[in-house]
C-alpha cells in the first residue's frame, strides 16, 4: 500500500497501530527520537531521512517495499527492533510501510533487488580478502571497530548480526552478511561492494561470521545519553509537557473554571470522578508520601528527586494536605489548569462544552509511566538502572504485542495500580510446577517457577524479594528446607553495588532441584513474597537516627514488615 505524495502519516490507516508499537522508539514525528529512543539499544531509524540499512537493491536506491517489510516481520536481532510477524498481518505490514514512506515522500521510487550471485561453500581467505579491501578501516583488523571513527561501526565480535534474517543459523547469518557487504548501509559510511567477485563477496561474509562466532545479545544494553531523573527523552513537544521536567506551578486558575474545577485537590476529583478515587485512595500512588518518605526526609535526605515522583505537583512543595495527597490525580492529568487525559469520555460524567480538556495518546502508552519507573542510563549499576521496569518492558514480549503497562496496572482503565503487594496480581504473574520423586532413601524435589504473566522481570525492581521454599515433611515435623530468594540483591555503601540479580524475565523460568536423604513423607513448596525488602533493611539500619527520624522509621519497618505474605503453598505426598 503505496502512501500518496506529501499524505500526513497521522491521517493513513493504521496510524492508532503505529502509535501503538513504534512510537516509543521511532517517535510521533518519526524522527527516532521517541521516549524510549535513550534505552534502546542501537538507534532507532530516523524514517524522515528516508535512509533505510538494510536494503536488497542497489547502493544508493531507496529500499523496497518488500526489504521494509522484512525488516518488520523479522525485527533486528541485538537491537530493540522486535519482531512483529506473528502480530502483524499483512494488510498491517503494508499500512506501516506506508506510514513509514510518509515521514520522507520524496526519496524516489524503489529499484530491483540486485544479485548476490551464485552461493559457494565456506571459505577460509576471508580475512585476506578483508585487508584487501579495505575492510579494517573502520571495523580493524578484528572486527571490533575502529574506536578513532566519530561514528565507529558496532563491535562485530560482540554484538549479533543486526541485518533482519529468517533464523540466527550460519546460513542465513552468512546470507544476511553478504547483502550487506554488496548493498552498504545507507545513511552510515558503509558502501557497497556489489563490484566485488562473488567468490570475495561470499568469503567477506564468511569472515563476518567468524569474527561474530561468539557474539550475543544483551538484552539489557542501552545507550549512554545523558537524561537527568524524571525528564522525558523524547522530541514531541506536547508530550514534553506531561513529564518534560518538574511539573510547572499551574498559575492563577482562570475565571472561567468553577471552584471545583479550580481545585487540585483529589478531594475536589472525587465529585465528578468517584470511582477513580475510590480506586486510587487505597493505591500506593496515593500513599507514596508514605510514613518510609517521611523518615528519609527527617533523616536529612534531600527531597528534590524523591518529590519528582512522590508528589509531583509544585504546588504540594507548599501545601501540606495537597502534598499529603502524594501522586493525586492533578499530578497526571491536570497542566496549566488543563485537564489532560484519555480520548474517550465516561459515559457517566457529564460533557461540559466548554470545560478545559484536551486528549492525548500518550496516557494509553507504557511511556507515560516512564519518568517515574525508570532512571536513566547513567544510573546504572551492573550494568542496569536501579528503576528500569520500562527498560524490561521494551525487551519483553508484551512490547510487540501492543500490551501496555496500563493494560494490566490498569486494566479498564483502573486507577488501582495493583502489583507485588497484591497477592492476587502475583499469583496472575507467575505460574508454579512442583514434583517430588524417591528412589529408595534419596528424595528429591523438582520446582520451576515460570514468569507468564508480568511484562517486565519478576520482580521489577529491587525492592521486593520472592522465595520458594522447598520443605521434606515427616508427618507435621519438617526434616529438609531450603529457600530460593528471586530477586536484585543491592547495598549501598558510599555507591551502589549488587550481590546477585536472580530475576525472572518475560517468558523464562527459574528451576530448583533438591535432594535428601532419609524419610519423609511429603514435600511442601510456597511462594513467599517480601514486597518491601529493601526497605526493611534500610528502615533497621537507621534505628539509630535522630529522634524523629527513628520513630519514623520503626513505623515503617513494622509497617514493610506487615507486609510479607504467602501466595501459594502445594504440598506433595511421596510415594
Amino acid at each position: 500500500m503505496a502512501a500518496t505524495a506529501h499524505a500526513s502519516p497521522h491521517d493513513l490507516p493504521g496510524w492508532s497501530r503505529y502509535e501503538q508499537l513504534c512510537v516509543a522508539c521511532h517517535g510521533s514525528r518519526g524522527d527516532g527520537l521517541g521516549p524510549a529512543a535513550a534505552y534502546a539499544r542501537g538507534e532507532p531509524r530516523d524514517f524522515t531521512r528516508g535512509a533505510f540499512e538494510w536494503r536488497t537493491t542497489p547502493f544508493g536506491a531507496p529500499a523496497s517495499d518488500a526489504d521494509l517489510a522484512r525488516t518488520i516481520r523479522l525485527g533486528a536481532r541485538g537491537t530493540s527492533m522486535p519482531a512483529f510477524g506473528d502480530v502483524l498481518g499483512e494488510r498491517d505490514i503494508a499500512e506501516m510501510i506506508a506510514i513509514v514512506r510518509a515521514f520522507a515522500p520524496n526519496v524516489g521510487t524503489p529499484q530491483h533487488a540486485i544479485a548476490l550471485g551464485v552461493e559457494p561453500a565456506a571459505t577460509t581467505n576471508g580475512a585476506a580478502i578483508w585487508a584487501r579491501a579495505g575492510c579494517a578501516s573502520c571495523h580493524g583488523d578484528d572486527g571490533r571497530g575502529n574506536r578513532a571513527l566519530a561514528s565507529p561501526p558496532y563491535d562485530l565480535t560482540r554484538e549479533p548480526l543486526h541485518r533482519p534474517r529468517e533464523s540466527d543459523a550460519p546460513a542465513d547469518r552468512r546470507r544476511a552478511a553478504a547483502w550487506s557487504i554488496a548493498t552498504g548501509m545507507t545513511g552510515t559510511a558503509m558502501p557497497g561492494f556489489a563490484q566485488l567477485s562473488a567468490a570475495d563477496l561470499w568469503a567477506l561474509a564468511d569472515r563476518v561470521v567468524e569474527l561474530g562466532a561468539n557474539a550475543h545479545d544483551d538484552r539489557m544494553a542501552m545507550g549512554s545519553a545523558k537524561l537527568a531523573i524524571g525528564t522525558w527523552p523524547g522530541s514531541d513537544p506536547d508530550e514534553a509537557t506531561m513529564f518534560g521536567s518538574a511539573v510547572p506551578p499551574q498559575g492563577p486558575p482562570p475565571a472561567s473554571l468553577a471552584p471545583a474545577e479550580a481545585s487540585l485537590s483529589a478531594r475536589q476529583c472525587a465529585r465528578c470522578h468517584a470511582k477513580q478515587a475510590r480506586e486510587w485512595q487505597p493505591s500506593l500512588h496515593a500513599g507514596a508520601m508514605s510514613v518510609g518518605y517521611r523518615a528519609r526526609l527527617a533523616d536529612g535526605v534531600d527531597p528534590t528527586n524523591c518529590a519528582r515522583c512522590h508528589a509531583p505537583l509544585a504546588e504540594q512543595r507548599s501545601d501540606k494536605p495537597l502534598a499529603a495527597e502524594s501522586v493525586q490525580c492533578a499530578g497526571c492529568h491536570v497542566r496549566a489548569w488543563t485537564r489532560r487525559g484519555p480520548a474517550g469520555v465516561a459515559p457517566s460524567l457529564v460533557t461540559l462544552p466548554d470545560y478545559p480538556f484536551t486528549p492525548s495518546p500518550i496516557y494509553d502508552r507504557a511511556d507515560f509511566c516512564m519518568t517515574c519507573h525508570q532512571l536513566p542510563p547513567s544510573s546504572a549499576v551492573a550494568g542496569k538502572p536501579l528503576l528500569n521496569t520500562y527498560k524490561e518492558w521494551l525487551e519483553g514480549p508484551y512490547m510487540r504485542r501492543g500490551i501496555q503497562c496500563q493494560s494490566c496496572h490498569m486494566p479498564d482503565r483502573e486507577h488501582t495500580w495493583l502489583g507485588v503487594h497484591d497477592p492476587a496480581t502475583l499469583r496472575q504473574a507467575y505460574r508454579l510446577d512442583a514434583r517430588a520423586t524417591r528412589d529408595g532413601d534419596a528424595i528429591r524435589v523438582d520446582v520451576e517457577l515460570a514468569n507468564i504473566g508480568a511484562g517486565h522481570d519478576l520482580p521489577t525492581t529491587a525492592t521486593p524479594a520472592i522465595y520458594v521454599i522447598v520443605e521434606l515433611l515427616d508427618g507435621t515435623r519438617t526434616v529438609g528446607r531450603f529457600a530460593q530468594r528471586i530477586g536484585r540483591d543491592i547495598y549501598w555503601d558510599g555507591s551502589w553495588h549488587e550481590r546477585s540479580d536472580t530475576r525472572i524475565a518475560p517468558g523464562e523460568s527459574l528451576k530448583i532441584a533438591r535432594a535428601w536423604h532419609g524419610h519423609a513423607t511429603a514435600a511442601r513448596v510456597t511462594v513467599e513474597a517480601h514486597p518491601d525488602e529493601y526497605y526493611e533493611g534500610l528502615y533497621a539500619s537507621r534505628l539509630g537516627a535522630n529522634p524523629l527520624a527513628s520513630s519514623l522509621y520503626g513505623a515503617a519497618l513494622q509497617k514493610a514488615r506487615g507486609s510479607h505474605y504467602i501466595a501459594e503453598t502445594r504440598e506433595i505426598a511421596l510415594p
